[in-house]
């Protein structure tokens, strides 16, 4: 009885360190710390970041940023700059800004050209832009440069549309929609809906 309990013993040994000491030698699993899996995740994780700052780029709203860039350290934070405006804008926004400023701003016109310069912007620019009612500049911008601005936020809207929000101080604040077009491989501005805000 006691040979036959041995014999079951010793089979059930061989047994068991048959199957664990078949595995080869060189297939063993690393741990979770070893250097190839952790430069595997690093590498993963650089690509990730790059992809994302590569994606978070926009140089419409850089570019759109450049424009209230202050050129010395005498002025505020942001500026703006009149000579500037021309450059910025295409040329038919710019003519278009000087023809609803002849009518709504101030202006030589008399009381009886008023009605017949009013029917001539509206049949030149109705189809093309939205038609200001009221003088307006780019920004809402006043007749001087701009050289301490509060504050600027730039946002995305859609495909080169962007929001930008300007409080220019002494409680002058606008909400503005600007659409960009490339021009010559320039942005420029081809559109400006301004509204003053409380």
């Amino acid at each position: 009885m006691r040979a036959k309990t041995l014999l079951v013993i010793l089979a059930i040994y061989f047994v068991a360190t048959s199957c664990t000491g078949s595995k080869p030698k060189n297939n063993t699993v690393k741990p979770a710390g070893d250097s190839l899996t952790t430069k595997s995740s690093t590498d993963t994780a650089k690509a990730s970041d790059q992809v994302k700052s590569t994606t978070d780029f926009d140089p419409a709203k850089v570019w759109l940023e450049h424009i209230f860039h202050c050129n010395d350290d005498k002025s505020g934070k942001y500026c703006y700059y009149l000579d500037k405006e021309e450059a910025l804008c295409t040329a038919r926004f710019m003519e278009f800004l000087a023809d609803a400023n002849e009518i709504y701003g101030p202006s030589n016109l008399t009381d009886a050209e008023l009605p017949e310069a009013e029917a001539r912007y509206k049949a030149k620019w109705g189809k093309i832009y939205p038609l200001y009612t009221q003088e307006m500049w780019l920004f809402g911008r006043g007749n001087d440069d701009a050289l301490a601005i509060n504050t600027v936020e730039i946002k995305k809207l859609s495909t080169d549309k962007y929001s930008v929000f300007i409080d220019y101080g002494n409680n002058i604040k606008t909400q503005n929609e600007v659409q960009l077009v490339l021009e010559n491989s320039n942005y420029k501005i081809d559109y400006c809906k301004t509204s003053f805000v409380q």
